[in-house]
């Protein structure tokens, strides 16, 4: 990292995103100004986080596209909070075996279409759909954390005995 310390620009970096998002969804026809307001947020966000330049320029306008999808805010278009979860563990630099959490926010996303049904429940889709987002990014960390103990294996851990010095 050449400026900042790791947890102020983890902690404003999700910050600036959560909230871009949120700006995002409140935008109407009538409130354009925060839909620029919320993908501006979001890109300062995805920028500031602690991790390659990029992987964070590949994390940022998908991101952004899938939030501003979610304005459509039906239960079936909470499918693109796949594309979020991705840019996060993408941009946390999580193994390949964390991206199977990414499942876990499709099959919530079916459903929820199955589910909710009505446009005026759309809150209640998103909602649901962002904390199974938050709890599948928390999986993946605690796969993250398992990744390295499975390449360990017992024979590596000790040494070969050709490799052994008889010493006296």
């Amino acid at each position: 990292m050449r400026w900042g310390r790791y947890e102020a620009r983890w902690i404003t970096g999700l910050a600036c995103i959560v909230l871009g998002t949120g700006v995002v969804q409140l935008t109407t026809a009538y409130s354009l100004p925060f839909l620029l307001l919320g993908a501006l947020a979001q890109a300062v966000g995805w920028a500031t986080m602690p991790a390659s330049m990029p992987r964070r320029v590949v994390a940022t306008l998908p991101a952004i596209a899938a939030s501003i999808l979610l304005l459509a805010r039906g239960a079936s278009f909470t499918v693109v909070f796949v594309v979020l979860l991705a840019a996060w563990l993408l941009v946390r630099q999580r193994p390949a075996i964390s991206y199977l959490v990414v499942v876990l926010p499709f099959v919530a996303s079916l459903l929820l279409a199955n589910v909710v049904t009505g446009y005026s429940d759309a809150w209640l889709s998103i909602g649901i759909a962002a904390l199974v987002v938050i709890a599948s990014a928390w999986v993946a960390r605690w796969l993250a954390m398992l990744a390295p103990l499975r390449r360990r294996s017992p024979a590596a851990a000790s040494p070969e005995p050709s490799k052994l010095s008889a010493a006296p």
